[in-house]
């Protein structure tokens, strides 16, 4: 099974509703993707001046250097530079891109602090088979999904996106939180609970 957020929209899950995301600059995303297809430098200023603040606001949910938000932020926009050409707005819009991209470039970076492990498979299992096959169905489960995690409360939520989202080791996120390890599984196992019941009664499964 794929881990659990990933099964949801990434800006959905680690932004709050509403939440400011975007810088000052206006332009289009399809303007911008236009200019960054073309070879243009001014879509990636664009994409940069309207996107840093999102970028930098997913490295700082987890890094706690300054010098490393900045490296993961500017890490991000070489990556949407260097993979111009294959961005694919179908599967998704270019905040989502840039989103998804920044959690990637600050994953790499947790790893090399060494504060990420692997996750276990039975960690990752729900105990049901969820419906990801049909595009309606795995919409509608995404949302489900997303809106059971955001409706968690402080730590829970944190700590559920620390370990499912960022892979942060048990050991890490209880530093993080001045907390036991015993209490981060109990947290993670209510929350699993919660989700698996909201999956059965509103989720269409397999």
């Amino acid at each position: 099974m794929k881990c659990i957020l990933e099964l949801a929209e990434d800006e959905n899950i680690i932004r709050e509703p509403g939440g400011p995301s975007e810088g000052g600059d206006k332009m289009t995303d399809e303007k911008i993707l236009a200019l960054l297809r073309s070879d243009d430098e001014k879509g990636l200023t664009a994409a940069m001046s309207k996107y840093s603040r999102l970028a930098a606001s997913v490295a700082a949910d987890m890094l706690e250097s300054k010098e490393d938000i900045e490296e993961v932020t500017s890490d991000t926009f070489y990556k949407v530079w260097n993979n111009r050409a294959s961005i694919d707005t179908e599967k998704g819009s270019l905040k989502n891109y840039i989103c998804m991209t920044a959690r990637s470039c600050t994953l790499n970076k947790l790893r090399t602090l060494r504060v990420t492990e692997p996750l276990p498979e039975d960690e990752r299992d729900l105990g049901i088979e969820v419906d990801f096959t049909d595009e309606s169905a795995a919409e509608h489960n995404r949302k489900i999904i997303a809106e059971c995690i955001r409706s968690l409360p402080s730590p829970d939520r944190e700590i559920f996106i620390d370990r499912f989202y960022y892979s942060l080791s048990l050991t890490e996120i209880a530093r993080r939180n001045g907390i036991t390890v015993k209490r981060v599984e109990y947290i993670i196992h209510k929350s699993k609970r919660r989700l698996r019941g909201a999956l059965v009664k509103g989720g269409i499964l397999l």
